[in-house]
Formats: C-alpha cells, sequence, structure tokens
C-alpha cells in the first residue's frame, strides 16, 4: 500500500507525528528520572522526617485503610520502613506515635499516593514513579506546545534544559511532596489557556465551554496545592481577556470569567464543606493559610527579608495552646490567632507590608545556583525577544499571577517557583532557540498563522 511505501516512512520518521514525539519525550524523561533515583537514592527509601513528606506519606496509608484523612504515626505497617532506615540514619527517626485529623493539607495528592498503596501495598517506589511521571508529562506537555511551532531543534532544547540542566525537575520528581502533581495540573492549564486563546473560528458556546475547561482543571490544581487559591484573581482576568480578545463583547468576556469560578467551584466545593465541617468554622480551605498569614505579614517575616519562618519554633503561638487542647483545636486557635494578629500588623504597618511583596518576590526568584540562572536568563531572553507570539503573553500572565501568590505569602527560596517551571522553561526553551537560530545562520521568517516564529537557512 501507498501508506507503506519508503517515501512515506522516511517522510514519517523525518517528522513524526505530535503525539509519538511527546510519547518519546515522556519515556525519555520518566525512564531517565526513575534509573538515576533508584541507583543514587533507592527508591523505596523513605524521606527525611524533618519536613512535610511524612505526613503526606501518612494521609495517603491512612486513606488507602479507609481510616480518614488524618495523620497516625503509630501504625505499625506504616512505620516499618522509617524503623528500619532509622538503624542507619538519625534523619529517618519517627518519634513516638501520635494520630490527628488533618485540616493543613490538600487532598489530591495524598488521594492519589492512596491509590498505589491499594494497588501495591505499602510503598513509597510508586508514589516517586508517579512524581517522575508527573515531571515526565510535564516535559511531553512543552513538547506538544513546542514541536509544531519550532520543529525538532526545540525539542531537543527542551530536553536538555529540562532533564539535564534544571536540578529542580530532578529533585521534585522524586520528593513525596505536591509540587510534581502541581506542575503537571498547572501545565495542563497552560497548554488549555493556550489553545483557547487560539481558537481559529470562536463560537460564544466555544467560549464558554472552554472556560468550563479552565475552571475545571483549576478546581483540580487548587486540590493539589492549597496556595493556588491566590491564583482565582490573576486566572479570572486571564480568562476574561482571552475570552474578549475572541469576542469583542465585555458582557460575553464577564460570563465567560463567570463560568471558570463556576467550574473551580463544582470542584472545590466538595473539599471546601468537608474542611467547614471538620473545623466548624469557615475554613474553607483548612487551617494552613490561615496559620501562616502571620508568616506572610509581621515582624517575624520582616527580619527574615521575606523568608519563610516557622512560627511554632519561634514560640509564636505560646499564649493560644497547650497540651489539654486536641490537635485540631490547636490548629484552628493558631489559625484564628495568625490571622487577627497578621490584620492587626498590616495595618500598623502599611508601608512595610507593601514593601515586602517586592522583597519576598526577589527572594524567591533569584537564582540559587548556575542552573537556575541560566533556565532564568534563557527565560528572560525568551520574553523579550519573542513578545509577538500568541504564547508568550499567556505565558508572562501566568508567572506575573505567580509572583502575586508569593508576594501576598512568603519566599521558601525558589519552590514556590516549581508549579510554573511549564511557562519558564516555554520561554528558555525559545529563548535558547533564538540564540541558535542567530549562531547558526539561521534567520526569522514572517509569523505563520498561528502567531508563532518559524526559521528556516537564507
Amino acid at each position: 500500500m501507498e501508506t507503506n511505501s519508503p517515501a512515506t516512512i522516511k517522510q514519517w520518521v523525518r517528522k513524526p507525528p505530535i503525539w509519538a514525539v511527546a510519547v518519546g519525550t515522556f519515556l525519555l524523561c520518566w525512564s531517565t528520572f526513575v534509573v538515576y533515583y533508584e541507583v543514587k537514592f533507592g527508591l523505596g527509601v523513605p524521606p527525611s522526617t524533618s519536613g512535610d513528606e511524612v505526613d503526606y506519606d501518612s494521609i495517603g496509608w491512612e486513606l488507602a485503610n479507609g481510616r480518614g484523612f488524618q495523620v497516625n504515626t503509630g501504625d505499625a505497617v506504616f512505620r516499618r520502613p522509617y524503623d528500619f532506615a532509622a538503624l542507619e540514619a538519625e534523619r529517618f527517626q519517627l518519634g513516638p506515635p501520635q494520630q490527628w485529623i488533618v485540616t493543613y493539607r490538600p487532598p489530591l495528592y495524598p488521594f492519589a499516593m492512596s491509590i498505589l498503596n491499594r494497588c501495591f501495598g505499602r510503598q513509597l517506589a510508586a508514589t516517586r514513579m508517579m512524581d517522575a511521571a508527573f515531571m515526565a508529562g510535564t516535559l511531553a506537555l512543552l513538547v506538544i506546545t513546542l514541536y509544531p511551532r519550532y520543529g525538532w531543534s526545540s525539542v531537543f532544547i527542551s530536553v536538555a534544559l529540562f532533564i539535564a540542566v534544571d536540578v529542580r525537575t530532578r529533585l521534585y520528581g522524586r520528593a513525596i511532596l505536591t509540587e510534581s502533581m502541581s506542575l503537571f495540573l498547572t501545565s495542563i492549564i497552560c497548554v488549555i489557556l493556550i489553545r483557547f486563546y487560539e481558537l481559529k473560528k470562536p463560537t460564544l458556546r466555544a467560549v464558554w465551554v472552554y472556560s468550563m475547561i479552565v475552571g475545571v482543571a483549576f478546581g483540580f490544581s487548587l486540590l493539589a496545592r492549597t496556595m493556588i487559591v491566590l491564583w482565582i484573581p490573576g486566572m479570572s482576568l486571564i480568562v476574561l481577556w482571552i475570552a474578549h480578545q475572541l469576542t469583542s463583547n465585555l458582557r460575553q468576556s464577564l460570563v465567560a470569567a463567570a463560568v471558570f469560578l463556576f467550574g473551580v467551584g463544582v470542584v472545590a466545593s466538595p473539599w471546601a464543606v468537608r474542611n467547614v465541617q471538620v473545623t466548624g468554622e469557615f475554613m474553607p480551605l483548612g487551617t494552613q493559610g490561615l496559620v501562616q498569614l502571620s508568616a506572610s505579614f509581621g515582624d517575624e517575616i520582616w527580619e527574615s527579608s521575606g523568608l519563610w519562618i516557622n512560627l511554632d519554633h519561634e514560640g509564636f503561638f505560646d499564649d493560644v495552646i497547650d497540651d489539654s487542647q486536641t490537635h485540631l483545636e490547636q490548629e484552628i486557635a493558631k489559625a484564628n490567632w495568625s490571622k487577627a494578629k497578621a490584620m492587626e500588623w498590616a495595618l500598623a504597618h502599611p508601608v512595610k507590608s507593601a514593601a515586602l511583596i517586592p522583597i519576598k518576590i526577589w527572594q524567591e526568584c533569584r537564582p540559587r545556583n548556575v542552573t537556575e540562572a541560566i533556565i532564568l536568563i534563557l527565560a528572560c531572553v525568551g520574553g523579550i525577544t519573542c513578545w509577538r507570539t500568541s504564547t508568550t503573553p499567556l505565558m508572562l500572565a501566568i508567572l506575573a499571577t505567580n509572583l502575586f501568590a508569593i508576594g501576598m505569602t512568603w519566599s521558601v527560596e525558589g519552590r514556590f517557583l516549581v508549579p510554573v517551571l511549564f511557562p519558564i522553561h516555554l520561554l528558555a526553551t525559545v529563548g535558547l532557540f533564538g540564540i541558535w537560530c542567530r549562531l547558526t545562520g539561521m534567520q526569522e521568517m514572517e509569523e505563520r498563522d498561528t502567531g508563532e516564529l518559524s526559521v528556516s537557512n537564507p
């Protein structure tokens, strides 16, 4: 048959379909990360007990056993890998058994872990393989976006930057934290927004359908990472702007933004109802954000130059909690106290409150190592040189939305940038691609119908 002719096969190999390129890059990234984790660290080694990972691990195990959304470090099966590892290193020691209902963690990541626990029993390796898959999925979405616009060169560049250069992808692809899942979900949102913006003959129905899809995707992202709630104002404006670009009608655009918010609410409402029922107060996203409000605005974060401070270690809550309270009662008391003190401080120090916002953003964005600096510089080059393309303004808007969230919270020295590595790497790839074109003598052609720049040899 003609479809199997040598010429057709050669053409397929030379320019394979986008799905084949995406699947290939996914498998390359996922297998590379999984092998790297197993060889260097061991996929089944438990995390250090000094951070947040134990909570997610325990919640995932409790959910798998039908005991609800709680931490229980007294379960013998759960403790086994930690107790075994603690024989070699103190950082794995769990301490005395504890158990409490959790109101300060988002649900989606431990729920995914619980499914793996049901399938494979007590495990850590499958969770890390899942996290590696989230990272690989992000790279596949990058390729899906770049390959039709810039060809094979952009694929090679994005793979190199994502797998080999940026240490954050390898670090958070192994951590038992929400970052990898959150990155993948925000990457999906970015791709949907790009497709939304590039609708050729948009109907009003299509605009509203896309707005709903973005809202639903954002709702799941909110269930993966509570801080994403601070993206809602920016995301609403982005949907409003895209809808207005497509319809040139402000009223219809406002409806599209409302549809987006409705989609968010449909997904997030059950979790919000659960938190209100458990706490007995209006805390729809739980207690974590409220507990940490004074870590966002207060003397402690001013003295730390915008970096997160552990309020518990500072004795900030000593006047409102005691051993007679349950863990849940302590969380609620801390949330109410921190909220009141943060509001009091912000009203008493408006200049400092405003000054903290750019300070936090600077602390979060400034590179901590050479590879982060390389990615940041290339992203800046991509954003500046390709401003006219359809994707760049959208990616910059997503980044600005995240920076707003950082300004309203605190800096954790780069960790809050992980969920937006998709737009960062997209711009970095475009930036390096532009540099490569100039070094190799390629010249930019006129924009295609998509608004993207293509290149050719002179």
